[in-house]
């Protein structure tokens, strides 16, 4: 839903939609922050804003300091868009001695009552905060370099004048920078519009490839990065460099065609990947057992030499535990079959023991709130800690996995997600530990089931195997049985 907004003295309507017309209208803050997401028209609320302040204002300053020189030419033709649609005549200039960012210097001129204000869009450091007298603009304020300095040099230019209005507006950038900080710990008002908001007031979101509308969710959906997609259009700050596995390890890893990914029932293509007569390396098994409204996780990976392909990665939800065991056995059953771990910890305790009693030896239980001693391989990546508990073991033995290109998996948007999950957290003092509780900010079942699995892999008990043969009820290709 459009709102008609007729500007102050003009006789020209612009269209904002109401979040928009909230914050354009708003006189009463001297100094607001707009913690905006991308793509909700924050750009052109502040190209109005800045217009309607030489419109008001006869012969004032607004001055924009920008991140960079193209988010400062956008704005610049934002400011000409708004004067256009208004019929007003104006006048801009590029007063830059070069095309280098910091030497950046445009001006949009509007002469009202024989006055000329000037909008005047700069390069952000600490001596153009210094150098305006007017109002301020802090365009992308979480992308400006020494924003500490920037903000101590503007910030008494400020409260110097009644009259000087400010807008500091972003997009958050992770934790570690003064649009962060301020929003946080100043007691500034911030005007909050995600994405979703937007939507709810009209600002419409399209589908990248078949181009149809599409709802917040859907392209929340549709991303390869949720944590990415929740800061850059949700407003949610993301922790920088705390993810244990980073972006750069887990897209390494991915490969197309290397395996499958199946909800509720083992797919055609994955029992493919792990027909015997295919399959040259020995398999092993990762079963992470969900809560209520999580996944019951099973991850099946080949064991080549040194390289761990997971071949098969199983979904499973709401389904009764007999019925879990159905589909773990039918791995279980298949000649290659070496290892498998369970999280036996409370719900997945039956599971362990019926897998136990039917495949022996080669089923292993682990239990996650208990805490055993630290492998000496180990000791680097764990810092001075010589106890561990579980879940911080599997999480190191699965990051030397990534860390050493042992990995591949197949490219998959939930798979990465949760891979992301568990934190690597750094103390004042510099202690390195791994915040890998499974009930902070979801329980990032596929990486469990993965750390399990390669924990399978990597503790092989020596010795033979026992035979075993399984219900015909599953129907198993009788050349997958052992």
């Amino acid at each position: 839903m459009n709102t008609q907004l007729k500007i102050p003295t003009q006789n020209h309507n612009i269209q904002f939609r109401p979040y928009q017309l909230k914050a354009f209208c708003n006189r009463t803050n001297g100094i607001e922050i707009w913690l905006w997401g991308r793509q909700t028209g924050k750009s052109f609320t502040l190209a109005a804003w800045a217009v309607d302040r030489l419109l008001t204002r006869p012969g004032r300053l607004v001055t924009i300091l920008s991140n960079s020189r193209t988010n400062g030419m956008e704005l610049n033709a934002k400011c000409a868009a708004i004067c256009e649609r208004m019929k007003k005549v104006f006048e801009q200039v590029d007063l830059s001695p070069d095309t280098t960012f910091e030497q950046m210097n445009m001006e949009t001129r509007i002469n009202v009552k024989g006055v000329v204000g000037r909008i005047k869009i700069l390069a952000s450091n600490p001596r153009t905060a210094r150098g305006f007298s007017g109002d301020l603009i802090l365009d992308e304020f979480a992308f400006h370099e020494n924003g500490k300095a920037i903000w101590e040099a503007a910030e008494p230019i400020l409260t110097s004048n009644s009259d000087y209005l400010c807008r500091i507006a972003s997009t958050p950038n992770g934790k570690n920078n003064m649009f962060y900080h301020l929003i946080h710990a100043s007691g500034l008002p911030v005007r909050r519009v995600t994405r979703t908001e937007a939507w709810r007031d009209g600002c419409e979101i399209f589908h990248p490839m078949t181009r149809q509308r599409i709802t917040p969710e859907q392209a929340r959906e549709n991303a390869l990065d949720k944590r990415a997609y929740d800061q850059n259009y949700e407003c949610a700050f993301a922790a920088e460099n705390t993810s244990l596995l980073t972006d750069s390890l887990i897209s390494q890893a991915e490969a197309a065609g290397v395996g499958s990914i199946c909800h509720d029932n083992w797919s055609p293509e994955a029992l493919a990947y792990l027909n015997p007569s295919r399959t040259t390396g020995s398999l092993y098994v990762g079963v992470d057992v969900g809560r209520t409204h999580d996944w019951t996780v099973v991850t099946v990976l080949e064991k080549q030499g040194t390289q761990l392909l997971v071949r098969a990665i199983l979904r499973l939800r709401n389904l009764s535990l007999p019925e879990q065991q159905e589909r773990l056995g039918q791995i279980c059953a298949l000649r290659p079959f070496r290892r498998a771990c369970i999280d036996m910890t409370g719900l997945g305790l039956g599971l362990y023991e019926y897998s136990r009693r039917q495949f022996g030896s080669r089923i292993n239980g682990l239990n996650f709130s208990r805490t055993i001693p630290l492998p000496s391989t180990f000791a680097l990546e764990a810092g001075n800690a010589t106890m561990v508990r579980v879940p911080e073991l599997l999480a190191l033995q699965l990051l030397r996995a990534y860390s050493d290109r042992e990995i591949k998996h197949p490219i998959d948007p939930i798979l990465r997600e949760d891979l992301r999950r568990p934190e690597r957290l750094t103390s004042p003092s510099g202690q390195v530990s791994i915040a890998a509780d499974r009930d902070s900010g979801g329980h990032a079942d596929h990486f469990w089931s993965l750390a399990l699995s390669v924990h399978a892999a990597r503790s092989v008990p020596t010795g033979g195997f026992q035979v075993i043969s399984m219900p015909g009820r599953l129907h198993i290709p009788r050349d997958y049985l052992i």
